[in-house]
């Protein structure tokens, strides 16, 4: 017999308390840990851009286009792009539509590597910026560059670990419960 506070329990009794409380303990943890916590999603990225990262064309284009994974917001979309000589190479503001951002460039670029710095707020409100390069190989103005896709320049986005940890939680305590169970059949 086990006395607590002033209470005399039998080794069976604390025995079925223990388990009841050590099932109780697993089954909300799963429940809270398993399934209560949602997948951080993934933020947008750049899939493509137009003249693509890093290649030459014989023809000067006249607008550079990104495109992301999803809807971007217009407000605070910002896009630099600088020639050879250091100098601003666009003209106007940027435009967004959709998952779309689309930068006018001065007319008759000359030949050169041009640097691109973007910066938009996806959809979920997180800022995402990158780089990218395109060359100008031949004669300013000629015609508009020929569309390129490009891989996605950027990762996809992070992944949540919550679930992975809710399982591991999981396993651990049925572990606990597992060898409690043991040793109390064992001093029966």
């Amino acid at each position: 017999m086990l006395v607590m506070d002033g209470l005399r329990l039998s080794s069976t009794a604390t025995a079925r308390r223990v388990l009841s409380a050590l099932a109780l303990a697993v089954t909300a943890s799963v429940v809270l840990l398993g399934i209560g916590v949602p997948a951080a999603s993934a933020h947008d990225a750049l899939v493509s851009a137009t003249p693509a990262d890093g290649t030459s064309s014989d023809t000067a284009p006249t607008e550079l286009s990104l495109e992301f994974s999803g809807a971007v917001q217009e407000l605070g979309a910002e896009v630099a792009v600088t020639g050879p000589d250091g100098d601003a190479a666009t003209q106007g503001d940027p435009e967004v539509v959709d998952a779309t951002l689309t930068q006018p460039l001065t007319p008759d670029l000359p030949a050169g590597t041009y640097s691109v710095v973007w910066r938009v707020t996806s959809a979920d409100g997180h800022p995402i910026s990158g780089t990218t390069t395109f060359t100008v190989v031949g004669d300013a103005g000629a015609a508009a560059a020929p569309v390129q896709e490009a891989s996605a320049a950027q990762p996809a986005g992070s992944s949540s670990s919550g679930p992975v940890i809710g399982v591991g939680a999981a396993v651990v305590l049925l572990l606990a419960l597992a060898l409690a169970a043991r040793q109390l059949r064992g001093r029966r």
